[in-house]
């Protein structure tokens, strides 16, 4: 088709109008991302819809809903969120980058849960193998770290519909030492919520059974009351709740945020084991632990004293 075109020597004007013409339909449908640098002095906002708010994160006041393709004057910036302007000079606050970018047009509210940071902790990795569902065992499938990874994989996918800002701690087999680093990234995104993933293990094989929920903060970040709310909505899961705990742990306790360790049965029951192993399981526990945050977000937390 090509010796054709060149034999029929087509006038060189309108071979440019057919280039111009694709070039024009491309950039029609190309939604560019909103990236801010220390230059960047306006922005036009993406998204069907973007909630402005009297400071960096989804518990300040909302001041307003802004409309898609309005031009916003960029103030600064924190951790992910903007301080802009409108136009008009009548409006300022803040917003939430990954929002206004439009890729969570697929929300068609966005809500405090939209406009959240969560950091996803899977338990253990690379020369740190965790608990065993067998003793002295060498092979992954029976590794704690193993199904944390999974099961955090999972969760991520679960909450990509609410259009939360989710982050793993990591997101391959590898070890974060010292256990500060773990810590730090949720300090480094000024994370909303926090929560590390676990499967427990008993001296006694098959002595115990069932899913914990382990705070250590009871006041000063709400821990307490996200570890109950998580509580409250694991209800579709297999396995028996042994019920919220103070836990001593430090990816828990050396924290500023709502933060909670979850340990999700116990690798060496037989019984345990055969759900933690089975992607059923970690579709349940996706489910439900997104519905639980979606709870917290939006109902349970702006009734409780703001966390800094």
């Amino acid at each position: 088709m090509f010796r054709r075109f060149m034999k029929n020597q087509v006038p060189l004007w309108i071979s440019a109008a057919f280039i111009l013409v694709g070039l024009f339909l491309i950039a029609s449908i190309y939604v560019p991302e909103i990236k801010i640098t220390n230059q960047t002095k306006y922005i036009k906002l993406q998204a069907k819809k973007t909630v402005l708010r009297s400071g960096p994160g989804p518990m300040y006041q909302q001041l307003a809903v802004l409309k898609q393709l309005e031009k916003m004057t960029v103030i600064s910036q924190a951790h992910g969120w903007i301080k802009v302007q409108t136009a008009d000079g009548k409006k300022s606050g803040w917003i939430a980058s990954w929002v206004a970018d439009g890729k969570t047009n697929n929300v068609v509210n966005p809500d405090r849960m939209t406009e959240a940071t969560i950091v996803l902790d899977p338990g253990h990795g690379g020369s740190d193998p965790g608990s065993l569902a067998v003793d002295g065992s060498t092979d992954a499938q029976y590794f704690e770290k193993t199904y944390t990874l999974a099961t955090v994989k999972k969760i991520k996918s679960a909450l990509k519909s609410t259009g939360a800002r989710v982050i793993m701690t990591r997101s391959s087999d590898k070890l974060l030492w010292p256990l500060t680093k773990i810590t730090n990234i949720s300090k480094k995104y000024h994370a909303d919520a926090f929560i590390s993933i676990h499967f427990d293990n008993y001296t006694v094989a098959n002595a115990a059974t069932g899913v914990t929920e382990y705070y250590y903060h009871k006041q000063t970040t709400n821990s307490y009351q996200l570890a109950a709310t998580i509580k409250n909505h694991f209800t579709n899961l297999p396995l028996s709740n042994r019920g919220t705990s103070f836990g001593d742990f430090l990816v828990i306790r050396d924290t500023y945020l709502p933060s909670v360790l979850l340990e999700m049965g116990y690798l060496n029951n037989s019984s345990d084991f055969q759900y933690i192993k089975s992607s059923s399981y970690e579709n349940l526990v996706a489910t439900d632990l997104k519905n639980a945050l979606e709870d917290w977000f939006n109902n349970v937390q702006p009734k409780l004293s703001q966390t800094k």
